[in-house]
């Protein structure tokens, strides 16, 4: 069983997750999800596999998600990882998926301590994101930023509730396809209680970040990364043009299926052995 931590960032919030032990000073994956996604939501499939083979593992929350307080963040977490565990401080890998592989790609450019970047289905580009994005949502965004405050947002729908508000391109979501919605369905289960909503201001954020200008700072630290071919949030071909850029060592699994299919079945079983393969020989 995962022991429950406690990780105080360095503004005093408080992030709380889950210690997978792998005996003394064993190497260590950091695990954390996507956007809006907690940590109950598939991360723990990763988490059991990887301490199996004898990696420890950090699977914590965002901040003001699922039990956490609260991307600059994941350095602290990097931190309390290095000092506070039983764990090698000099094998430690940064793992991301979605919104966080892109945020595991900007931290093993710019953080020392991590020695192997792991990556699906990485989020690349605010660029790209904003070119996507309805007019309307666009002048609702920028008007907010002069409108709102931090302590007072403005919150909008994350994911469709309904296949029809799916189909629809203008439906006003943070992530609108027919894929996000049947996973909004079946995470419902995972946590219940979470509601379907995020603030206008994150998306804000989000257009601005460009991880795909990191990978090219990456070397020498590895790096995994898996993208799906039939992924309808984030353009594969950016993906895979932001991969090459990369310096060696480096490794590159394509997987035939959609963005969140990375969790479930064929698509996770091929996904986890290969990703175990690449820390066996990297960390």
């Amino acid at each position: 069983m995962p022991q429950d931590v406690e990780i105080k960032t360095h503004d005093g919030t408080i992030l709380r997750g889950w210690f997978y032990p792998a005996g003394t000073k064993a190497p260590v994956v950091i695990m954390s999800a996507g956007l809006s996604g907690i940590k109950e939501h598939h991360l723990p499939a990763y988490a059991e596999q990887f301490q199996r083979a004898g990696y420890a593992v950090i699977l914590y929350d965002h901040r003001n998600w699922g039990e956490s307080d609260g991307t600059q963040d994941t350095h602290d977490v990097v931190h309390y990882t290095s000092t506070q565990l039983d764990v090698d401080p000099a094998r430690i890998a940064i793992w991301g998926s979605s919104f966080s592989g892109g945020i595991a790609l900007i931290v093993g450019a710019t953080d020392p301590r991590v020695k192997v970047v792991l990556s699906q289905v990485p989020f690349m580009s605010g660029t790209s994101t904003r070119s996507r994005l309805p007019a309307v949502i666009l002048d609702k965004l920028f008007a907010d930023r002069g409108e709102t405050t931090s302590s007072d947002p403005t919150y909008i729908r994350t994911y469709p509730e309904t296949l029809e508000e799916a189909q629809n391109p203008v439906n006003g979501t943070m992530v609108g396809t027919e894929e996000t919605f049947r996973h909004y369905q079946h995470t419902q289960s995972f946590e219940p209680r979470r509601e379907n909503k995020i603030t206008l201001q994150s998306l804000f954020h989000a257009i601005r970040s460009e991880p795909k200008n990191y990978v090219v700072k990456l070397r020498p630290s590895p790096l995994f990364m898996a993208v799906s071919l039939k992924d309808s949030l984030i353009d594969p071909q950016i993906q895979l043009d932001a991969f090459h850029t990369a310096g060696e060592p480096k490794e590159l699994l394509k997987l035939d299926c959609g963005h969140f299919e990375v969790y479930h079945g064929c698509p996770f079983k091929k996904n986890i052995a290969a990703q175990l393969a690449f820390l066996d020989k990297y960390l």
